[in-house]
């Protein structure tokens, strides 16, 4: 009876994202050059992996436009080497933080989901995307010839275990140089944040209100 209900809820659940994405493609898909008509809406699509993988996912909405912006304006782009952005999704951080004055030549979107690496790469030729997990972060980039200077994270620590999200924390701190960034935002509001290694810093907290839901940005910096 349990499994019923739960795949009944589902299968609802599917169905009401469909009409949002129906609606919402409608109104604007500004956000994503070149998007056809045949093809699957970004909300469409992040509400398949919600279904499919919701640990991974952590949320029941993608990132809105202005978290996005806000992780973007904390993105020292005058920096020379790459940025790194974990968890890349449908590309709402990524768009931002090029329309901010990432280069796409320096910008490297890391996705562990095969059909939202496939997403990204139709829709952001020009940047590098890497289907792959974080915690082999530094074996991922070892062909990269540029020095890494930022990483922005949408992964969702709260819902990881415990112990992954020690690996992938382990691998940022290893592939971030002295003064390197790591820009993670967080719905955990009360004031907790990620037990990074000890040269690492909060430098920088910023609320977002108007996200849904409201979500809280980190700066921390390797000191």
């Amino acid at each position: 009876m349990i499994q019923q209900k739960t795949t009944k809820a589902r299968a609802l659940f599917h169905q009401s994202m469909k009409k949002v994405a129906r609606r919402t493609e409608r109104k604007n898909t500004s956000h994503i050059p070149h998007i056809g008509r045949k093809q699957k809406s970004p909300l469409l699509l992040f509400a398949q992996e919600v279904i499919q993988n919701p640990r991974e996912m952590g949320a029941a909405c993608p990132s809105s436009a202005k978290l996005a912006r806000a992780m973007a304006k904390l993105v020292p782009t005058q920096e020379k080497g790459l940025v790194i952005e974990l968890g890349a999704g449908t590309g709402i951080i990524t768009q931002a933080l090029l329309q901010f004055g990432v280069a796409p030549k320096q910008l490297i979107a890391l996705e562990r989901s095969h059909s939202l690496a496939k997403y990204l790469r139709q829709y952001y030729p020009d940047i590098t995307v890497i289907e792959g997990d974080a915690q082999r972060l530094q074996h991922l980039l070892h062909e990269q010839n540029q020095p890494v200077h930022t990483v922005v994270s949408g992964l969702p620590f709260r819902s990881l275990p415990k112990q992954v999200g020690h690996n992938i924390l382990k691998q940022v701190a290893h592939v971030l140089p002295h003064e390197g960034r790591f820009i993670q935002f967080t719905y955990d509001l009360r004031g907790n944040h990620l037990t990074l290694p000890s040269h690492f810093q909060r430098v920088e907290s910023k609320f977002i209100w108007s996200n849904l839901p409201p979500a809280r940005v980190d700066v921390y910096q390797s000191l």
